[in-house]
């Protein structure tokens, strides 16, 4: 039974995590993300932003969403992150529950700290467990704004005295109308 209920947990979670990006409503319920920088530069990312990112060095890829009210300093966003694998058929050794299975799921990561200053965007995530390292690491990104759109890239080293880098990547978000 312990299996028939992991598999239904993960036959829903990743829809469920997919409309929690896809689905529009009047509150967000991601975490607050702390914005710094001049006012000017921080009004001028108002809006709801959704993007992706993706790393050729880990075969990981995911959707951002981004949101800032305008006269807000506190915004309002987070990372979807989909590892390599994640949707391939399971084996029976991947099944749900497994370690295996874990490792391939996608998982919400939490935007840090965002500040806009000088025409550059750049913030960091909430460290999170590595599905290809089973280690801690932590992730920050800069990029620049054009318009209704910002480009960049990412970092992803790992958390603590060894913070080596292991993973560089491109994201990109769009402005919503």
């Amino acid at each position: 039974m312990a299996r028939k209920n992991s598999a239904l947990m993960f036959a829903f979670a990743l829809p469920a995590a997919a409309c929690m990006w896809a689905c529009s409503s009047s509150k967000n319920p991601a975490p607050g993300v702390p914005m710094a920088g001049e006012r000017s530069e921080i009004s001028t990312l108002a809006g709801r932003w959704e993007g992706t990112y993706s790393s050729e060095a880990t075969g990981r890829s995911g959707s951002i969403v981004f949101e800032l009210k305008p006269g807000d300093t506190v915004a309002r966003g987070d990372v979807l992150m989909v590892p390599k694998g994640a949707n391939a058929p399971a084996e029976p050794s991947k099944l749900p529950g497994t370690s295996e299975t874990l490792r391939t799921m996608p998982q919400v990561l939490t935007i840090r700290f965002v500040s806009a200053s000088a025409g550059v965007v750049q913030g960091t995530m909430d460290p999170y467990r590595d599905p290809d390292c089973d280690c801690e690491v932590q992730t920050t990104f800069v990029g620049k704004p054009s318009g209704d759109t910002i480009e960049g890239t990412f970092t992803t080293t790992r958390s603590g005295a060894d913070a080596t880098p292991m993973a560089t990547g491109r994201w990109s978000i769009v402005r919503k109308k």
